[in-house]
């Protein structure tokens, strides 16, 4: 039970630290004037401007 609830703990982590770093690469590009690309849940690729998001 303990390495369950560690595991979920750690998972959480992961994700908010991901979460970050994503904000972080959006906002950095943002002002940057830049484009990101991206792929939709169909697989589709697509380069937008990081203002759009």
């Amino acid at each position: 039970m303990k390495n369950n609830t560690k595991k979920e703990s750690l998972t959480g982590e992961i994700q908010i630290a991901l979460d970050k770093a994503i904000l972080k690469v959006v906002a950095d590009t943002k002002a940057k004037n830049s484009y990101l690309v991206i792929a939709d849940k169909k697989g589709n690729i697509k380069k937008i401007t990081a203002k759009e998001l």
